[in-house]
């Protein structure tokens, strides 16, 4: 690999002297003797004799100042070689998934932007956590996929790609099971599982319809953070879950009724604020895409 000193030899072997070459690259005099001593215990030759005019190379320094052009060209070469290796190698974008956090809507999205970014190549991780899916981006991934939450975007970017509608999740056994929509109104005289207030908007303004408008409709507080023991609790218990539509196969026991209501909670691609270089040139390339496709 090309070492710098070799630009400091030159320097002093066209100026004819330390001083001069010092001034000529805004370096001190001891520096310039320091790079000319390491580039000679390198080679293991003296590059410099001193004579009555100053200093002059010796045999060694003219090859070497021969040569040196030719070493230069090879040297950047090589850089160009290596870097364009690096440009055409394939950059892996980890995407976590798991049921409560599925990737479908970033795989409908892979298509356009494998064709029009060849380098990056798509590799799913699993999400060993969904309650401490976000405390591992960056490590066990590098992005994923799932609803936004407000209060989280202090800690992580979220590159908007869509709406998850809301829908009504209840046993398969359950009387209104069969419809094909649902509206709030039709929960007249049922529970509705719903989470706490104060986590989302969406859900607080859905409570506040509930209670203005239909007050019959008796509602359960359940934890903000859905999961798994969410749906298996709506099973159990038959009580309806408010629920998203990107979790309509999370339980085989369960069926999902869109909600006539446009209710819709925006969902996209989720990163570290601290992303690895190849993952933010990645959102960065995503973001401009999804602004030219608005």
């Amino acid at each position: 690999m090309y070492n710098k000193a070799l630009d400091t030899f030159k320097a002093v072997a066209d100026c004819g002297s330390f001083t001069k070459a010092a001034d000529r690259l805004f370096i001190s005099h001891t520096a310039v003797i320091k790079q000319i001593k390491g580039l000679e215990e390198r080679f293991g030759a003296a590059l410099f004799e001193r004579t009555h005019r100053g200093i002059a190379l010796t045999a060694a320094g003219e090859c070497l100042y021969k040569e040196l052009p030719k070493f230069v060209r090879h040297s950047d070469t090589l850089i160009r070689k290596v870097r364009e290796a690096e440009a055409a190698a394939p950059k892996i974008i980890r995407v976590g998934t798991s049921a409560m956090y599925p990737c479908n809507a970033f795989m409908e999205l892979w298509g356009e932007i494998s064709a029009q970014c060849p380098q990056y190549r798509l590799q799913l991780a699993p999400i060993g956590d969904d309650q401490r899916r976000l405390e591992f981006l960056g490590q066990s991934y590098d992005v994923l996929t799932g609803p936004y939450d407000a209060g989280l975007e202090s800690l992580y970017q979220f590159i908007p790609v869509g709406g998850y509608r809301f829908c009504i999740a209840l046993p398969r056994s359950h009387p209104l099971a069969q419809r094909e929509q649902l509206s709030l109104s039709d929960l007249k005289g049922w529970e509705l599982m719903l989470m706490r207030p104060g986590r989302s908007a969406v859900n607080d303004r859905i409570r506040r319809d509930l209670q203005e408008k239909h007050p019959s409709v008796g509602i359960i507080d359940i934890a903000p953070n859905y999961s798994l023991d969410t749906f298996n609790q709506c099973m159990e218990s038959g009580i309806p879950l408010l629920s998203l539509e990107c979790w309509r196969d999370v339980h085989p026991g369960l069926c999902t009724v869109p909600l006539t209501e446009k209710y819709a909670l925006p969902y996209g691609v989720v990163a570290a604020r601290d992303p690895t270089e190849n993952t933010a040139a990645f959102l960065a390339l995503l973001e401009k895409l999804l602004n030219r496709n608005a």
